[in-house]
């Protein structure tokens, strides 16, 4: 039986030094029936001659388009693709050889709509779980191996069915994405292996740039979107773990401002709106025992018991 077509999606950006050894990674694929669409953002640093390079092979085609971000790449490399199932893969990092194969085989094993796997090191555990309770551990877990876009392999109808796009001209695209692509699969399937070898070293990579505020914000943000995103569907599960995940968003700048990694007028800032809201929050049946615990600390005596706590903390 013949394996389904699979597009890979390599967005490029002014990343000469990166993109051969991103696409020599996927010239070796040991699955055969697969393209890979390369979608040159624009470049201007020689990246998009490289990319042209790599054009003439046969299961290769170069897309020039005026700059317009990652999500904008992403999202007309999706729209041009002419697989069933979906990768996209960051034109500065690498896959293992068996990166395709391993995740197809994952996601028809497990009858799945999406599938994931580690990345730089081991998964805990291969599974499969509802596209639901993945959607509800990445919002209350926060973990970048469910959050970022580019470990997973998806149904294409994931995207075009639902109208699911990646947010043009936002940073941080993944964490107002992620969520939503798994709550609207079936079933999402996970292996442990670690198939992505994501650039942890590039200056200017997406996971790394950015000020600590920038990535808070974003972290915020995102977790509001979904309490409303989710606000209107069946799910109250759903709704339960975007609440707890803006709750999370707000410790987590807390935290930062008690560590002084950011300006400390987000502390005052925070736990204002953790003593106005926390009535509301407690009653949230996802909340752990640890944020229970933290809602206490940090809405009594204006939060000194919280601060104390994560002093000692950082201390350590």
């Amino acid at each position: 039986m013949k394996k389904p077509l699979v597009s890979v999606i390599v967005a490029v950006y002014d990343i000469k030094d990166y993109v051969s050894g991103c696409l020599e990674s996927l010239k070796k694929q040991d699955y055969e029936n697969y393209e890979v669409r390369v979608v040159d953002d624009g470049s201007t640093d020689g990246s998009a001659e490289i990319c042209d390079e790599y054009g003439k092979a046969k299961n290769f085609r170069v897309i020039h388009k005026k700059n317009g971000g990652l999500s904008d790449a992403r999202n007309v490399g999706i729209k041009e693709a002419k697989g069933e199932l979906i990768c996209l893969v960051d034109g500065d990092d690498k896959v293992r050889e068996n990166y395709i194969s391993t995740l197809v085989e994952t996601l028809e094993s497990g009858e799945a709509d999406i599938a994931v796997c580690g990345f730089n090191k081991e998964r805990p555990e291969n599974k499969v779980v509802s596209g639901e309770q993945a959607a509800i551990d990445l919002l209350v877990a926060q973990e970048n191996i469910e959050i970022v876009a580019w470990n997973k392999i998806y149904k294409k109808s994931i995207f075009i069915d639902n109208e699911i796009w990646y947010p043009v001209g936002k940073k941080y695209e993944d964490t107002l994405t992620t969520y939503k692509l798994l709550a609207a699969a079936g079933k999402v399937a996970y292996t442990s292996k670690s198939l992505y070898i994501y650039n942890e070293n590039r200056d200017g990579s997406i996971m790394n740039a950015g000020k600590v505020e920038e990535r808070l914000m974003a972290r915020e943000k995102a977790a509001e979107e979904a309490v409303k995103y989710f606000s209107g569907s069946n799910s109250k599960g759903l709704t339960a773990a975007a609440e707890v995940a803006v709750l999370l968003s707000k410790y987590a700048f807390l935290d930062f401002a008690i560590g002084k990694k950011v300006d400390k007028k987000y502390q005052k800032e925070m736990l204002r709106w953790l003593k106005k809201n926390w009535k509301f929050y407690k009653k949230n049946k996802r909340l752990s025992k640890k944020l229970k615990a933290y809602g206490v600390l940090s809405t009594s005596l204006g939060g000194v018991l919280y601060i104390l706590f994560r002093k000692v903390k950082h201390e350590k």
